[in-house]
Parts: structure tokens; C-alpha cells; sequence
């Protein structure tokens, strides 16, 4: 009997590894790779970020990406007319300066680099609305290094 029967076992390659393996391992790594990422921007956040919010209470969210040079990001944030709110955007220490900008469509509220890059800006929200929070990390001069690191961006509310 030849041919390809349902009940012939699966024969081994020679070099004895199945072929599907190397996808899975393959799969594996960038999973891993991407989540140990992620969890040491958390980390950050968690650490060197959350503290600057004092003495606003955290919100709850961890907002923490990996950013390279020239990237921006886009958070959307709805905060709640008559509440004070301090936004802390960081990053780590290798990187250049971060520029953010809070907006309201297409109305730009505040801009850190008009206020030589501050980290933190404190506000009270006029009418309840969603902004959105434009981070990006600013060209360095150094044109033969692109710089790439993690930077967060927290919110906190501040207690009556």
C-alpha cells in the first residue's frame, strides 16, 4: 500500500526538528520581546513617572509606549468639567526633549514647547470634553544616532 494513508505516522525531517517548530519559536520570541518591552516602559511609568503626579491622585492608567526619534503618539483623554488635572508626559533620560500638545479637535490648548518643554501641565477643565495628548520626541542634532526609549504619560486628578 503506498500513497499518503491517514494512519501513517508523521515521519521526521532528517535534521529532526518538525518544520512547523521554527514558526512557533519564531512567533514565541517576538511575543516575548515585545511584552518584556512593555512591561519595563509600565515599570517606568510605575516608578520614575507616577511620582510627579503628587499631589494628584493617579487616574488608574498606564500610558507607556516605546518611542523613537521623529514618532508621535496620540492618547485621547475625556476629563470632566470643574475637575483640576495635572498631565505628566516623560520620558527616560537618554531621550531629547518631548514636545506635547493637549488639543480639542483641531484647537491646540497647550503647547510644552512654548514653556520650554515642560513635563507637567495642571489645568481645570472648563466643560466636560475629550482631548487629545500629541506626544513626540523631538529630532535630536546628532544625526548618525536615532534614539528610541520609553516615555509615559499620566494623568491625575486632584482631591477636593
Amino acid at each position: 500500500m503506498s500513497g499518503n494513508s491517514p494512519n501513517k505516522p508523521y515521519k521526521k525531517r532528517a535534521s529532526g526538528f518538525y518544520p512547523g517548530l521554527w514558526v512557533l519559536f519564531a512567533g514565541f520570541l517576538y511575543f516575548f520581546s515585545a511584552n518584556t518591552a512593555s512591561s519595563q516602559c509600565i515599570g517606568f511609568a510605575r516608578a520614575i513617572v507616577k511620582p510627579e503626579l503628587a499631589p494628584y491622585i493617579h487616574d488608574g492608567n498606564y500610558n507607556a509606549a516605546l518611542l523613537g526619534e521623529g514618532e508621535t503618539i496620540i492618547l485621547q483623554k475625556t476629563v470632566f468639567q470643574g475637575q483640576k488635572y495635572r498631565i505628566v508626559v516623560k520620558g527616560v533620560p537618554e531621550l531629547p526633549p518631548l514636545r506635547f500638545r493637549i488639543m480639542d479637535a483641531d484647537q491646540i490648548i497647550f503647547d510644552n514647547a512654548n514653556h520650554d518643554f515642560a513635563p507637567k501641565w495642571d489645568f481645570i477643565a472648563e466643560i466636560t470634553r475629550t482631548l487629545s495628548v500629541e506626544v513626540s520626541i523631538t529630532e535630536d542634532e546628532d544625526e548618525d544616532s536615532l534614539k528610541s526609549g520609553c516615555i509615559a504619560v499620566l494623568v491625575g486628578i486632584k482631591p477636593e
